[in-house]
C-alpha cells in the first residue's frame, strides 16, 4: 500500500495507517459482503481519508489475523 504523502489539510508527513472491515450491501444480494478499508489518520491535525483496499492495493493481496 502506497499512501506516503502528506496531509491535505495541515500538510503534515506523520501519519498512521488503520485496516478497517466494513460491512457493503451489494445490489442485487441478499445478506452483506465486507469490504476492506484504510483509514489514513494525521496524527498532527486528526485528518482521516478513507481508501478501498481493492483499489489502492490493486496487485497485492489483502489478508488479515484475526
Amino acid at each position: 500500500m502506497k499512501l506516503d504523502f502528506s496531509c491535505l489539510k495541515c500538510g503534515s508527513s506523520s501519519y498512521e495507517v488503520k485496516n478497517v472491515v466494513l460491512p457493503e450491501k451489494k445490489e442485487g444480494i441478499i445478506g452483506l459482503e465486507f469490504g476492506v478499508y484504510y483509514f489514513k489518520v494525521c496524527l498532527n491535525c486528526g485528518f482521516t481519508e478513507i481508501y478501498s483496499a481493492k483499489i489502492a492495493d490493486k496487485n497485492e493481496k489483502v489478508t488479515f489475523e484475526y
